[in-house]
């Protein structure tokens, strides 16, 4: 009976003075439950530049335009390479359905952009990741439901997922809480 409370004691006394990194653990976790697999896309990068009447930030992103681009985006991508700020995605046609968080690891804001380049909804969309005795389908069925909360106000042509540790993540906030933003990309 001692040797148990010895060996507990010593344990958490350990775990107690042991220094982790909790967010690296969890995303590692996160990685490790959601089934992720390594992204292997060779995505090209494009430098955009988003701006109103209070100033203007220029972001380094990934480019999604094909359909698999489209559909996986960051999904089981806990880093991206240093200077990369995000993904921007590129699509042919209006498009009126939210994204969703499954399989994504790191927190995002989403920025919505019409065919003009204006911004028409922003959200800060937080990982939906797997349960430790989720099922699949239960899931799948608790990300599309988290996806209601990220919709925007009108059909969108582009959109913009930056990653919460992009240097300028405050200035863009404040930005976005003033007025709309416009979109300046090259093709």
């Amino acid at each position: 009976m001692k040797l148990k409370f010895v060996i507990s004691f010593t344990f958490m006394i350990c775990l107690n003075s042991c220094v982790i990194n909790s967010d690296l653990l969890e995303e590692d976790f996160a990685y490790i439950l959601n089934r992720c697999e390594p992204n292997n896309l060779s995505l090209k990068t494009k430098s955009v530049i988003l701006n109103n009447n209070f100033g203007e930030l220029k972001l380094e992103l990934h480019v999604a335009k094909k359909p698999i681009e489209l559909q996986t985006g960051l999904m089981c991508i806990k880093h991206l390479n240093i200077g990369i700020d995000g993904m921007i995605f590129e699509f042919q046609y209006p498009q009126d359905k939210a994204f969703w968080m499954y399989k994504t690891i790191m927190p995002l804001q989403i920025i919505y952009f019409n065919e003009h380049n204006d911004s028409i909804g922003n959200f800060m969309m937080k990982p939906c990741n797997k349960k430790i005795l989720e099922n699949q389908d239960t899931w799948i069925e608790r990300c599309l439901a988290q996806s209601s909360n990220y919709i925007p106000e009108s059909n969108y042509l582009y959109a913009i997922e930056i990653i919460e540790s992009y240097e300028d993540i405050d200035k863009l906030k404040n930005y976005l809480h003033r007025e709309k933003l416009n979109l300046l990309r090259n093709n």
